[in-house]
């Protein structure tokens, strides 16, 4: 058993100090070789001759791996430290070269970023500028509060530029369908609410455009979309109210009334029944007509009992055909051009 434990610390000690030369292996290698010697067999015997005094069999070899095992930490604990501290003076230059040479990298990859001005580029400047080991810079108010502030601004910029963009984008699609609004004579209603709805969705675009009309892009796209729009409703009014009283008027033929449209840029309405000999009727159907008759831009509805009779009319309040606005139910809101 001696012979065994001896061999193993012998070796053990001797791969110690070959495996790390620059470290404490070698010292704490050599104790335990010397340990595995002194348990020897042989080693034992010769120390139990040359006592002066009876010991028992186990006291030599344990001794004996004491003093070696002290003496390898000793010689650790004195020559660790100044290699040690070399070393990690080393490392740590290393260490601190390569994070300042990861920052600059870092730094150059958020100045691309601020620099290609989009708004992904200047949202992923942001998030790197929250790393961990940038994020306390930041915060503090050092040499990267300045990068931090321009990422900032650009990102603000860029989603400004990207509203821009898109409401540009916007007024591009409508322009078309309002091109393809019908001038002529309609002989649906379909065709009519068509109209009308383009022109409706149309207008509350431009008035969506109030907050980038300082952009100048922005307001020649507006210019020529409300030009457009003034150019198709100064001819498609007049001939919706003209295609709508035919229409009503055939519908309602079997219930004995007349509808006629005259006047002016056929902005009078004229319903023709006996039913309108009673005011109860002509307010029921005045009430159930005016939110169809206002976007229209009809200006006068009136009422007779038959051709030729008295009659009862209302002023309504419409803008003029050229005018762009949206309706909601029969109140119209003007959308002027932007100063």
């Amino acid at each position: 058993m001696s012979w065994i434990i001896g061999v193993l610390l012998i070796l053990i000690g001797l791969v110690g100090a070959v495996s790390d030369p620059s470290g404490g292996s070698p010292i704490l290698g050599i104790g335990l070789a010397i340990a595995g010697l002194a348990v020897l067999p042989p080693v034992v015997s010769l120390i139990r001759r040359r006592a002066t005094f009876y010991m028992p069999m186990w006291v030599p070899p344990v001794t004996s791996f004491v003093v070696a095992f002290v003496f390898a930490v000793i010689g650790t604990s004195v020559g660790l430290p100044a290699e040690t501290g070399s070393g990690a003076g080393t490392e740590t230059e290393s260490r601190g070269a390569d994070s300042a040479e990861d920052r600059a990298e870092q730094v150059a990859e958020i100045e691309g970023l601020i620099s290609e001005g989009t708004v992904e580029s200047t949202r992923s400047a942001l998030r790197k500028l929250d790393d961990r080991r940038l994020r306390e810079d930041v915060a503090e108010g050092g040499s990267l509060r300045p990068l931090f502030d321009r990422a900032t601004a650009a990102a603000e910029d860029a989603r400004v530029r990207g509203e821009i963009n898109g409401y540009i984008a916007r007024l591009n699609e409508t322009l078309p369908m309002v091109e393809a609004v019908f001038t002529g004579r309609p002989e649906t209603e379909l065709v009519i609410n068509l109209n009308l709805e383009t022109l409706n969705t149309a207008a509350r675009l431009l008035r969506d455009g109030e907050a980038f009309a300082s952009d100048p892009q922005v307001r020649e796209a507006m210019a020529e979309l409300r030009r457009t729009m003034v150019q198709k409703q100064t001819a498609a009014f007049p001939a919706m109210r003209a295609g709508y009283g035919a229409i009503k008027d055939q519908a309602v033929w079997e219930n004995d009334m007349d509808i006629i449209v005259q006047g002016g840029g056929n902005r009078t309405i004229r319903f023709i029944a006996g039913i309108f000999a009673a005011n109860r009727n002509i307010a029921r159907f005045e009430e159930s007509v005016r939110p169809v008759l206002s976007p229209m831009r009809f200006r006068r509805s009136q009422y007779e009992w038959y051709r030729g009779s008295e009659y009862t009319y209302y002023t309504l309040e419409t803008p003029d055909d050229a005018e762009i606005g949206y309706w909601v139910g029969s109140t119209f809101t003007p959308v002027p051009a932007p100063e």
